[in-house]
């Protein structure tokens, strides 16, 4: 299990899954487990509830920072960096306008009271690696019969997902679109990413729709984490930001074609979007743009593109995607790092400055935690995901925002169709075999 050389646990005992996974961790799931799952987790790691709690709160002036309801002083990255130092690991997720905020970048003020930051430390966790699986603890080991708990089956309701509605028409898209085409004509910044809210009434136990999703998508950074106000449930392909001992990683995204299932029908439509000119433009923008930003924190001559444009499947759509790898200046502190990197550029745009300063004029609502960032900091090392395909759950609704790169080649219609696209893999929950 590599990632237990990365997540470093005191105590490791092996456990005998009595249930198929991850049928069997739905009763953990329900009583307030976080979630991580897919192959650039290495597995899945379910942290048991429990644990210190970082949140950041907006009070309309300020982003309020508590640890377990203790006021603390400055910037909420800052802090994360000075928690995050303790022997276990936090798994948890940051907002885009608390990452706009830091990075000071405009963004739509978020309402009063608005969780923007929150972080739970993890003392103990299961990890599922293939057939074999094992109780992490740190800190002092405990003795309980997970087992037990593993082989108890809930009762849980089918989830029930309305039909989601963009929050604004394909009218209203155009006009955002070609307004942002004439931007760039003017010279104002060279790409901006649109979104748009998708909203739909739910009802049903949100760790089953997980379940229906994570096999719908087999996303690689899947993540499933019960919130104080909501709920997030992930299905990211793209890694925004990782950090191995030195080494930074990050993997944008740019570039979509769906996935049909006909083998000769995929394969003319990825060597078409490999080739599509706008694609490509868009592409190299934001290559460039994530090198710019590694460049701040990184050792002078590091930065380097190991992958350019690659196409990678998914089980509904095709994409383009890049790695972009670095050293990290020694002086460059977790705090350092995410001011520099987020948010992710593939969410925003390029120049950042200018199309930030667009979006947050044009676009419906404030993002929240979709294109913030999700994942695990442990010590010096973290992974993080870039909060794209990601539902924000409620008591009976949810929002899924969907969003695309537009450039001066982009078309209207094509990128109103490439929004829904994105949709599909919320579709048609199914109940958990």
């Amino acid at each position: 299990m590599a990632l237990a050389n990365r997540l470093h646990p005191s105590h490791r005992r092996p456990i005998s899954l009595p249930r198929p996974w991850p049928a069997c961790a739905q009763e953990l799931l329900r009583q307030g487990a976080s979630w991580l799952r897919g192959n650039s987790w290495e597995g899945d790691l379910v942290a048991l509830p429990g644990g210190p709690l970082l949140e950041s709160r907006w009070d309309g002036q300020r982003w309020i920072t508590l640890l377990d309801g203790r006021e603390l002083a400055g910037q909420p990255f800052d802090i994360l960096e000075r928690v995050t130092t303790a022997d276990h690991p936090w798994i948890g997720a940051l907002s885009y306008e608390l990452a706009c905020s830091e990075a000071g970048l405009s963004h739509q003020e978020p309402g009063a009271g608005a969780l923007g930051l929150s972080w739970r430390g993890v003392t103990r966790a299961l990890q599922v690696e293939g057939e074999l699986a094992e109780l992490w603890s740190w800190g002092e080991a405990h003795v309980d019969d997970l087992e037990g708990r593993l082989a108890q089956a809930c009762a849980l309701a089918r989830p029930q997902l309305g039909t989601l509605t963009p929050r604004w028409s394909e009218t209203a898209h155009r006009e955002a679109v070609e307004t942002i085409r004439a931007r760039i004509l003017d010279g104002d910044f060279y790409v901006a990413n649109l979104c748009v809210p998708f909203d739909g009434a739910w009802a049903g136990d949100s760790a089953t729709l997980a379940f229906s999703c994570f096999r719908r998508a087999n996303p690689p950074y899947g993540a499933f984490l019960p919130l104080s106000d909501l709920t997030l449930l992930s299905l990211s392909m793209e890694r925004v930001l990782g950090k191995s001992g030195t080494t930074l990683i990050s993997e944008p995204i740019k570039g979509s074609t769906p996935l049909t299932g006909d083998a000769i029908v995929d394969k003319i439509s990825g060597e078409a979007l490999r080739l599509d000119i706008k694609e490509i433009s868009e592409h190299t923008m934001i290559v460039d743009l994530v090198r710019n930003d590694l460049g701040r924190v990184a050792k002078f001559g590091s930065v380097r593109v190991s992958e350019l444009m690659t196409l990678h499947t998914y089980p509904t759509v095709q994409h383009l995607v890049s790695r972009v790898e670095a050293e990290a200046r020694p002086d460059a502190g977790l705090a350092d790092l995410l001011r520099s990197m987020l948010p992710g550029g593939s969410v925003t745009g390029a120049p950042k400055q200018a199309a930030c300063k667009h979006l947050a004029d044009v676009e419906a609502a404030p993002r929240g935690f979709y294109c913030g960032a999700i994942g695990w900091i442990h010590h010096d090392d973290f992974e993080l995901s870039l909060p794209i395909r990601t539902a924000q759950i409620f008591e009976d609704h949810l929002t899924y925002w969907a969003g695309g790169g537009i450039t001066l080649r982009s078309e209207a219609a094509k990128e109103w169709g490439e929004l829904h696209l994105k949709t599909q893999v919320m579709k048609q929950p199914r109940a958990m075999s």
